[in-house]
């Protein structure tokens, strides 16, 4: 399993900006419908903000990873924000959030679901890497340092 298998490069969103956290997935949901990554942007939102309701989805470090199970999407899906400037996500270390990953994936994918939850974890554990794709350039910049991470990770 490849995280850019679900990842296209037309889903890398730089210099985001938004009022809070709510906000900001709200416009990457909307992105994402844009991009025609999601065909019912009104639900997809709506799910991804009762999961945020269960407890908060970032993970320390400036990184939140926003997800939800649902019927909206038919295949996994993942779209990568970075926030100019951070967005306070309620995160344990109090650190604003800079790098997001929204992901979607169908009811009945529970193992890959939590495989890429996972891996975008472990990729994200190094503070190294997320310096790198904060300071990167470009949106190909970004998906090129997340496909080098990726083929160190295997």
């Amino acid at each position: 399993m490849r995280l850019l298998d679900y990842l296209a490069p037309n889903l890398v969103f730089l210099d985001l900006t938004g009022k809070d956290k709510n906000d900001v997935i709200t416009k990457v949901v909307h992105l994402m419908k844009q991009q025609k990554a999601i065909d019912d942007e009104k639900n997809f939102l709506q799910e991804v903000f009762q999961r945020e309701k269960l407890g908060c989805t970032a993970i320390g470090g400036n990184v939140a990873i926003p997800h939800a199970r649902t019927r909206t999407v038919k295949n996994i899906v993942i779209a990568f924000a970075r926030l100019t400037p951070g967005v306070d996500f309620c995160a344990m270390d109090q650190e604003p959030i800079r790098l997001l990953f929204l992901l979607g994936t169908p009811m009945e994918a529970v193992g890959d679901y939590l495989k890429v939850l996972a891996k975008l974890s472990k990729l994200l554990k190094d503070g190294a890497n997320r310096d790198r794709l904060i300071q990167a350039g470009t949106a190909e910049k970004v998906y090129a340092i997340l496909e080098e991470l990726e083929a160190q990770a295997d």
